[in-house]
């Protein structure tokens, strides 16, 4: 398999620099200059760091960090800044006048620099090169790589529109190959789904987010949404597996919600009502995700659903398209008679959340909020959202 690169356009975002040591800013800034960017913007904190990597508007492409004037937001910063499924890149430049401490533990996913303008920009121009997807489309790749443990989740935050709480955090697959090629769900969920892989998919997805968020959820007050495949969904052991993964891993039950995904149509309604009465008995809602424009899966919500999400072209079409805001309306109106809960996906902007809010949805999920994030930096993220809720 040959690996395919793209150099990342320099001008996308604004280089960040976090830095206290002249020297540092100095070498950063002739670096930037030789390689014709544009100066970068000085931040003196890594929580200043950490709000342009939360914020709504474009990332910044590129950060040079100095790893002493971290301080404690190294741990979350270096989640963020070197998750591949991100989309900035971090260099790192060692601090002269330490030895050992944060210097000393430069984890895989970021390029290393000493505080010299050749050598910064050569690894500036490094991280900058981004690898591309390449998918398979052989199921066995897939089975390779769930038995080795290359899935991993990242989590995107929901929050209550009326206090803006945060409610949930929905667990999203992504697929870490050995070559470092990352994929993103649409480039493996399909396949897994095809081939008889969803059950061990879904399997090694809660695992994973059990594991990690054992013990996140009481702390930052939110429950886990995980995304179930209908097949997986209709299984009579569905209730077994869950119950062992949460009692080896001490996730409370009481904070996982699942998703009914939309990949495939249900043949069976009276088995997905079953199925739906067993896991509610079990304390375990179910959601109906991606709800469109001329759903024909409308009469899902006469089933013991605990709420709905809207697909995120549909809540994109709300401003400008008055039919999509009828539909919302009507999905709304019914939802809540059922006493289901509604969810807007792909919320990116304050006027779609106006919008979201005016048609009388409970919650939303898009960037407006947060990308999806690694487990180590929901706790900085709670924070900052937090914080924003405070000077509101």
């Amino acid at each position: 398999m040959t690996l395919r690169f793209r150099s990342a356009k320099p001008d996308e975002a604004q280089m960040l620099l976090l830095a206290r040591d002249p020297h540092v800013i100095s070498a950063t800034q002739k670096a930037a200059k030789g390689l014709k960017r544009r100066p970068p913007l000085l931040v003196q904190e890594g929580r200043d760091v950490l709000a342009h990597l939360f914020s709504s508007g474009e990332p910044p492409s590129q950060i040079v960090c100095q790893a002493s004037a971290a301080g404690p937001s190294w741990p979350a910063l270096v989640a963020t800044a070197s998750d591949p499924f991100g989309q900035t890149k971090m260099v790192v430049i060692g601090d002269p006048s330490q030895s050992g401490g944060a210097d000393s533990q430069i984890p895989p996913g970021l390029t290393w620099s000493t505080a010299e303008p050749v050598s910064l920009a050569r690894a500036l121009q490094q991280a900058a090169l981004i690898r591309a997807q390449v998918p398979t489309d052989n199921p066995q790749d897939l089975a390779v790589g769930l038995h080795r443990g290359e899935i991993t989740v990242r989590y995107q935050p929901v929050v209550r529109i009326a206090d803006r709480r945060l409610v949930l955090l929905e667990g999203l697959a992504r697929w870490q190959r050995p070559d470092d090629t990352p994929l993103s769900p649409d480039a493996f969920v399909p396949l897994a789904e095809r081939n008889g892989l969803g059950r061990a998919l879904s399997i090694a997805v809660a695992r994973r987010a059990f594991t990690e968020l054992a013990g996140t959820p009481g702390r930052i007050g939110a429950s886990l949404a995980l995304n179930l495949p209908l097949a997986v969904l209709v299984e009579r052991d569905v209730l077994v597996w869950l119950r062992e993964l949460l009692e080896a891993t001490r996730f409370p039950p009481s904070a996982l919600v699942l998703e009914l995904t939309e990949t495939s149509p249900v043949l069976d309604r009276p088995a997905l009502r079953r199925a739906l009465e067993r896991l509610r008995g079990a304390g375990f809602p179910v959601l109906v995700d991606d709800m469109e424009i001329n759903d024909n899966r409308g009469w899902l919500l006469s089933l013991p659903f605990s709420g709905i999400k809207l697909d995120r072209m549909l809540v994109s079409a709300l401003p400008t398209r008055r039919r999509a805001r009828a539909e919302v309306q009507r999905l709304v109106k019914l939802a809540h008679a059922s006493r289901m809960t509604v969810t807007a996906e792909g919320v990116s902007n304050a006027r779609l959340w106006q919008a979201v809010a005016a048609a009388g949805v409970d919650h939303a999920q898009g960037y407006a909020i947060a990308r999806p994030l690694p487990a180590l930096a929901l706790p900085a993220w709670h924070s900052a959202w937090q914080a924003h809720l405070t000077r509101r």
